[in-house]
């Protein structure tokens, strides 16, 4: 996925702008700060997989914010379909699954 979200970015000339904000995420409570860039990390552990999974989203919404007019469309997909993967993906790792909300 991340493959995708780079060659995306690279496209729209947003790569320097997704460094900055994986850098300028802050401290909180079991989530580790980065300390590269995610284009410096070559082999990922899984401790900065779980991280990537929390903040991709929102890192990416920061990325592609005040688009021009024939970035809207793609915008608005690209983020729609990272957040349907990342929804899948959590759903996928519940032992067991309902339509019922869990008490």
């Amino acid at each position: 996925m991340m493959d995708r979200i780079q060659g995306f970015l690279k496209k729209h000339a947003r790569q320097q702008a997704s460094d900055n904000g994986w850098n300028a995420l802050p401290p909180y409570l079991r989530f580790f700060v980065p300390k590269k860039g995610y284009r410096e990390v070559r082999q990922w552990q899984g401790k900065e997989m779980r991280n990537l999974g929390r903040c991709v989203l929102g890192v990416l919404s920061v990325v592609l914010s005040q688009p021009d007019s024939t970035q809207v469309e793609p915008f608005r997909c690209a983020l729609t379909c990272v957040r349907s993967f990342l929804d899948f993906n959590m759903m996928a790792q519940y032992r067991s699954r309902t339509r019922e909300a869990p008490s």
